[in-house]
């Protein structure tokens, strides 16, 4: 009975506050936690009344005493985040998100406080990437280069990307603009545009919008769809499902060709990342991938290549808290007709750098 009682005193104190009877919430938890003060769940919430009252020193004082008593009580470190961020304490929010992110990656918000944090104090990303690759039929490389400018704001980062593709002793150009919105909590999107230059290697225009939604338990799922203006447009749906789980991150995602014959196709990709360095950005990570050898199609040769099976190594470090270095290296045997498979290497890498 005892067991019972202390849920229902959190539950009624709850409801209270919401119906707008905080003085009264807060009347039941104090009188609660003189008799139980190592009652966590009482106690998160009577930091959490505090802090909507707006007595900040006061909700810090609880919350801190929550995280001495239990320091992995991710809920208690999100709220003094919060209480940090509402008092306009931002170093010490930007640091607690710093925590929550080291110990829990896939913690939405924690991540959307940074990146408003970001926004308004270092809010540009300059990059450059080269991808090579090459295959074991002695063909010519493929050579990519791309240059990127990321400009963080308070709704959701804004990308324009300039990619230079050479195969087949063709060139083509490729300029794209993304955004990442974020509409609520736990909901956020990806819509990208963009137009080729000579319509060989890259379309002459490629749309792309993904809608994001965060379940809760370390669970986020995503829908989304690509249309690419080769001779005749290309239509492709996306589905993801992602799952953390402390610092693994396991990613598990379908594309969709509708078409006739050959052209209609699903390609798989599934992988993790492991979070490294404690700073909620760092990573390495593996993929597997049957079908498209690449998780997003931008130019014809990455659509064409679809009977095969690709396996993808990343690292993505972030060195100083102004530069960050990625690499990708990855193998794919395609299958082809009367002859023997077909071996493609791919070699990749590149920086960011913040000012």
């Amino acid at each position: 009975m005892a067991a019972a009682q202390v849920p229902d005193v959190v539950a009624s104190a709850r409801d209270a506050a919401t119906a707008g009877r905080r003085p009264e919430a807060l009347a039941t938890l104090e009188s609660h936690l003189a008799e139980t003060p190592r009652d966590v769940d009482a106690r998160l919430v009577y930091g959490l009344i505090l802090s909507w009252e707006g007595r900040y020193e006061d909700a810090r004082r609880e919350l801190r005493r929550v995280l001495a008593q239990a320091p992995a009580y991710t809920d208690a470190r999100v709220a003094l985040m919060n209480v940090a961020w509402w008092s306009g304490d931002t170093s010490e929010a930007r640091d607690t998100a710093d925590t929550i992110l080291s110990q829990d990656p896939g913690n939405r918000l924690a991540r959307d406080v940074r990146d408003r944090l970001d926004a308004a104090s270092r809010p540009w990303w300059a990059g450059f990437s080269y991808t090579n690759d090459s295959f074991s039929d002695n063909r010519g490389s493929w050579h990519e280069l791309a240059a990127s400018l990321t400009r963080l704001t308070p709704r959701g980062s804004v990308i324009l990307r300039a990619s230079d593709a050479r195969r087949f002793g063709l060139e083509d150009r490729l300029v794209e603009v993304e955004f990442y919105p974020r509409l609520r909590q736990g909901t956020y999107a990806f819509i990208g545009g963009g137009a080729g230059t000579d319509s060989t290697l890259y379309p002459s225009y490629r749309v792309a919008f993904d809608l994001y939604q965060t379940l809760g338990a370390g669970f986020e799922v995503s829908g989304g769809f690509r249309r690419l203006g080769f001779d005749a447009a290309t239509n492709i749906y996306v589905g993801t499902v992602s799952s953390y789980v402390g610092n693994w991150m396991f990613t598990g995602k379908a594309f969709h060709v509708p078409g006739e014959g050959r052209v209609d196709s699903t390609s798989y990709h599934g992988g993790f990342r492991r979070y490294v360095r404690g700073d909620g950005v760092s990573y390495v990570g593996l993929t597997y991938s049957h079908g498209f050898s690449r998780e997003e199609i931008r130019n014809v040769a990455d659509l064409t290549t679809l009977d095969s099976d690709t396996v993808r190594a990343e690292i993505d470090q972030q060195l100083a808290p102004r530069f960050r270095v990625f690499v990708t290296v990855g193998t794919s045997r395609q299958e082809r007709q009367s002859v023997n498979g077909l071996w493609q290497t791919s070699l990749g890498g590149g920086f960011l750098v913040l000012f």
